[in-house]
């Protein structure tokens, strides 16, 4: 009994069967995947170099190490990096993926089969496309300013712009993979591009003075038909994707001063777009009420924000951007075709039976079908001061 209870005692207290030892590993923060010209991956990663985040530092190097491998599958050229590794690369720790335009107009089924597949891949990180002849790698090397650790500086950038200014999306694998599958709507993803000399924005040096010598920014939505990039949409475009889905926290919008030709800046602090789908001779037809909260935050002319009448106009000409702005942002989308708002959902929706007739041609119904914009503004603050001390003011 008692060497029983003795080989039970043991076998609780054994140790995990798969553990790895940290100075085994070498951990991944970011991940880019590029296409050479025989159509083959090149992946890179973005690793943390455990030497340098000890306080106790031998010797001053980067604080990251990038690796790069080229084969014919993801796979295959991760494995490839154990030639040129000491140490196996985990991507439990991922915070980014990087694809350039060209593997994003090819598709990115493929590339992200291994990471909907692989166990160790938690699916939290975050997918952006870096924008024309730039490429993944270079985002893997880049030298950011804020961080230590580059993958994090922006990997907190698009969470946070998403949040405070709204032309961009945080998308992570989860959420492209439940777009993918969602019957109705098409996915998005945002892009990234580079301002500066890019060459030494892979230097040290690029942090050595206040002002950067390159810098990374995220601009614009990309439109993707399925898990391929057809297009992209401006600044503009791209908040007003996030009106309609709903996915404004605060942004900042603009509106003509009533007599001038300088602008007052309003800070938007509540949105909400309601869809109202409609068949009318067996088509399409959508209604979008606009809910818009906003306060003054800068008054560029001189104005009376007293009298209840300035208010009124400012509240007519924020209907007027606003309406302006969503008809030409949805045409933009209707004309590549993909139904990025999800219009195709609140269909399905409502008419579940013609959804089910509609779905194998709705692009087609969506390219043409006619969206009315009805919106309700209001400027609920106007601020501590009446009197503006804009450019008009002497």
């Amino acid at each position: 009994m008692k060497t029983f209870v003795g080989l039970c005692v043991l076998l609780s207290t054994a140790g995990c069967w798969n553990a790895r030892e940290l100075n085994e590993l070498s951990v991944a923060l970011a991940m880019g995947i590029d296409k050479d010209g025989d159509g083959q991956y090149i992946v890179s990663f973005q690793s943390v170099d455990p030497t340098q985040m000890s306080y106790r530092k031998t010797v001053e190097r980067s604080p990251t190490i990038l690796y790069s491998e080229k084969a014919s599958t993801i796979f295959e050229a991760i494995r490839k990096m154990s030639t040129k590794v000491s140490r196996r690369i985990y991507v439990a720790h991922l915070r980014l993926i990087v694809f350039s335009e060209e593997v994003a107009r090819d598709g990115l089924k493929a590339p992200l089969d291994l990471l909907f597949r692989d166990h160790e891949v938690r699916p939290d990180f975050f997918i952006t496309i870096v924008r024309g002849k730039h490429k993944a790698r270079d985002v893997m090397g880049f030298v950011a300013p804020t961080e230590v650790l580059p993958a994090m500086d922006m990997y907190k950038s698009l969470k946070v712009s998403e949040a405070a200014w709204a032309p961009t999306v945080a998308v992570n694998v989860k959420d492209f993979l439940e777009m993918l599958v969602k019957e109705g709507q098409d996915p998005i993803l945002t892009g990234m591009t580079f301002i500066g000399d890019l060459k030494k924005g892979l230097r040290k040096s690029n942090v050595a003075q206040p002002l950067s010598i390159a810098e990374y920014k995220y601009m614009g939505i990309g439109v993707m038909e399925q898990d391929r990039l057809v297009g992209w949409l401006n600044e503009d475009e791209s908040k007003v994707y996030n009106y309609i889905t709903n996915n404004i926290t605060s942004t900042i919008g603009k509106v003509k001063c009533p007599h001038g030709e300088h602008e007052i800046a309003l800070e938007i602090t509540h949105a909400h777009v309601k869809m109202v789908p409609s068949i009318k001779d067996d088509k399409p037809s959508m209604k979008l009420k606009v809910t818009i909260d906003a306060n003054v935050g800068e008054a560029g002319c001189n104005i009376d924000l007293s009298k209840e009448a300035t208010l009124v106009e400012l509240q007519e000409a924020g209907k007027e951007v606003v309406r302006k702005l969503f008809t030409g942002s949805i045409r933009k989308v209707q004309k590549y075709g993909p139904d990025i708002f999800g219009f195709g959902e609140a269909f399905h929706r409502k008419y579940p039976s013609t959804w089910h007739k509609w779905k194998d041609t709705w692009q087609e119904r969506f390219k043409t079908m006619p969206v009315e914009i009805e919106t309700d503004y209001h400027i609920r603050y106007i601020g501590r001061i009446i009197d503006p001390f804009g450019p008009e003011k002497e």
